[in-house]
């Protein structure tokens, strides 16, 4: 047992750490905290260990690993509410787990219904899916059986990573969107100066800014309340950052006004000044508003500068309006109504409950293959049986053509760390020098961001701890082995039960991408006709767009263009104009006293089924007639929002009708 505990706790230190690592730039400052980390998370579970016993120190391997990968959710917002979901997930898996040890046949119900919950709870479409540190832990428990009067020990051992969770998302994602989120504003200001200033390429500044606004946009998707409230901290920043992504927009054309110019420099300065780390907003709009005085004294024609300084003047009364709200409100949320029925989680998961469906294929098939594989090792009562599943596991991903790659690299890992550890251990004979190559080779893996490599010290690692006292070749020879009979079961299933191909998966997304677009443009008629007072419908919908994005780029990274890059950045802009659409209705006092606008609204809520040319050339005359230059900028952001349709469908490439 003793070196079982070794194998996992080192395999499970690097796999901690490498999550964390990702494709950063190994430096100085990056080995020292990854070296502490190391360090911490050795320390954590030698006491974990003293305090639970040898049985459930893989209880302690995965709440770290659950810390660990857990932090990029926010769960601060309703901490009672998580805290009691993490105990139910974490004690469910250890009583099942537990009856799934008793008897063979009855374990084969048990791990298919235990693997399909944790698979499709914690299978996200349009983030980063956390399902790995719950299904790892369901293997680990599964491959270490207990006594009944072993039970409450274990279940009292699933109780501290819960807490230790929430003590950790206190300490990092508390008030995350003002300590991270100013930060990525500030970032975004400096880089729209330096676009201002530089008249190189911009494509790297650009791309720069998307990044920086991208995070911040996640950041306030994982701190909804109920997964739908924003924050009135959340939903005003989001605005502002809203604006200074138009602002980048605009200074892609050509600006001949130098001037102002120079007055949005001194805005975004005074902008990220007041942010700063945690907002000071006494003086923040003195300057601001002084300039928006001085250009309303001037009679300015150029339509680029009218919108420069429309985006100012917005930017103006967002940081009011974030003044006005006051620090000890930033968390407050305004529901002036319930949860819309298709945004509840129920409802959510209903939705995806269908065999195309990414999320539901993968529990199916996850599920499926863990709970075969798990019956051939205990049947045939394989020793080390456990790799069968845990390569069933590793092989068996969520689209079908991501999984040709990992069983290669899966394949390849497992031979060249096999023959590296044979080697070494064939060299050295001495305990001490073999925990040595153990524990380097888990360092070593925290500073790999690909899984082939990585698995090569996992390897190490596995087979190392098992071969303590020797038997090293035979040892390699069964996780081959074993590793080939997982592989296998993976391979078939992958390719037989309900396989979900990268197409099925773009069309899904896609297929989300349309509905929440026309979901937006119908926001806005509704906004103009008073009909709804919601904004946190408005503000999911634009998050949902971030996600998809990150999502769609990360599925198809292998694959993508630059003309498929280009695309989505009109999409993207498209998506901005349409939300700035909806911030100047809500603004407006005059809608209600405008014909031609709430007629325009509505054909713009129904554009697939309108001439979107004869609609543009309705709009131009509605801006020449209207009175007052609000008016006119709502008639030009309903014309801009017309003109990015067209533009999209031109292209051949627009979301599917």
């Amino acid at each position: 047992m003793k070196f079982r505990v070794e194998l996992f706790l080192v395999y499970l230190s690097g796999k901690g750490v490498v999550i964390l690592a990702g494709k950063t730039k190994i430096t100085k400052q990056f080995i020292i905290s990854q070296t502490v980390l190391y360090v911490f998370i050795m320390a954590f579970v030698i006491a974990f260990k003293s305090i639970f016993g040898d049985k459930n120190t893989l209880v302690g391997v995965m709440g770290i690993t659950a810390i660990l990968m857990l932090t990029q959710i926010n769960l601060t917002i309703s901490p009672g509410k998580n805290l009691l979901k993490l105990i139910i997930i974490n004690l469910g898996i250890g009583i099942f787990t537990y009856l799934a040890n008793l008897n063979i046949w009855l374990a084969i119900p048990i791990n298919f219904i235990g693997i399909f919950i944790i698979a499709y709870t914690f299978y996200y479409n349009l983030k980063s899916p956390v399902y790995l540190p719950f299904s790892l832990q369901y293997l680990f428990l599964l491959s270490t059986p207990i006594t009944a009067a072993e039970l409450p020990m274990r279940l009292l051992s699933l109780l501290v990573a819960p807490v230790r969770i929430m003590i950790v998302q206190f300490i990092i994602n508390k008030n995350k969107t003002t300590k991270v989120g100013n930060k990525l504003i500030g970032s975004i200001c400096d880089n729209l100066i330096k676009k201002i200033n530089s008249n190189e390429n911009k494509d790297d500044i650009n791309k720069s800014i998307k990044s920086n606004a991208n995070e911040f946009r996640k950041i306030v998707y994982d701190n909804r309340k109920d997964n739908f409230y924003v924050t009135e901290e959340g939903r005003i920043k989001l605005n502002i950052v809203i604006i200074l992504e138009k602002l980048s927009n605009l200074l892609d054309e050509k600006i001949n006004n130098k001037v102002i110019l120079n007055d949005l420099i001194i805005c975004l300065q005074e902008l990220k000044l007041s942010l700063g780390k945690e907002d000071n907003l006494k003086d923040i709009n003195n300057k601001i508003n002084n300039l928006i005085k001085k250009y309303k004294k001037e009679d300015i024609k150029d339509l680029v500068t009218l919108r420069i300084l429309n985006t100012i003047n917005m930017l103006s009364i967002s940081l009011e309006e974030l003044k006005s709200l006051g620090k000890e409100n930033y968390n407050t949320i305004k529901a002036s109504e319930d949860i819309p029925e298709k945004y509840k989680m129920v409802n959510i998961h209903k939705k995806e409950f269908y065999k195309k469906s990414v999320k539901f294929s993968y529990a199916i098939r996850v599920s499926l293959g863990i709970t075969i594989s798990a019956f051939i090792a205990d049947y045939f009562k394989f020793a080390e049986g456990r790799w069968i599943y845990f390569t069933t596991f590793a092989i068996i991903i969520p689209i079908y053509e991501l999984s040709k790659k990992k069983l290669k690299d899966r394949m390849f890992a497992t031979l060249v760390g096999g023959v590296i550890i044979v080697l070494l251990f064939t060299i050295f004979k001495n305990v001490l020098v073999r925990m040595l190559i153990i524990m380097a080779a888990g360092y070593l893996r925290a500073y790999t961001s690909t899984y082939r490599y990585g698995t090569i010290y996992t390897t190490i690692c596995a087979i190392g701890a098992v071969a303590m006292s020797g038997g090293a070749v035979v040892l390699t020879i069964n996780r081959i082995l074993f590793v080939i009979l997982g592989t296998i079961i993976a391979i078939i299933i992958n390719r037989f039960v309900l396989p979900v191909r990268m197409k099925d998966a773009n069309e899904e997304l896609l297929g989300t991408y349309r509905d929440v677009l026309y979901g937006m443009l119908n926001e806005v008629y509704e906004e103009a006709i008073n009909q709804n007072d919601n904004t946190h419908k408005m503000d999911t919908l634009l998050l949902v767009t971030t996600m998809i994005e990150e999502r769609l780029a990360v599925n198809n990274s292998d694959f993508i263009t630059e003309e498929d890059n280009g695309y989505f950045d009109k999409v993207r802009i498209l998506i901005i104009d349409i939300y700035q659409l909806y911030t100047l209705v809500k603004r407006s006092e005059i809608k209600q006293n405008n014909e031609y606008m709430i007629e325009d609204l509505k054909k713009l809520s129904n554009v697939s089924n309108i001439n979107i040319d004869n609609t543009i050339k309705d709009v131009e005359e509605h801006i020449n007639i209207a009175k007052g230059i609000d008016n006119k900028i709502i008639f030009a952001s309903i014309r801009g929002v017309l003109s990015g349709i067209k533009e999209l469908k031109d292209s051949n490439k627009a979301l599917p009708e």
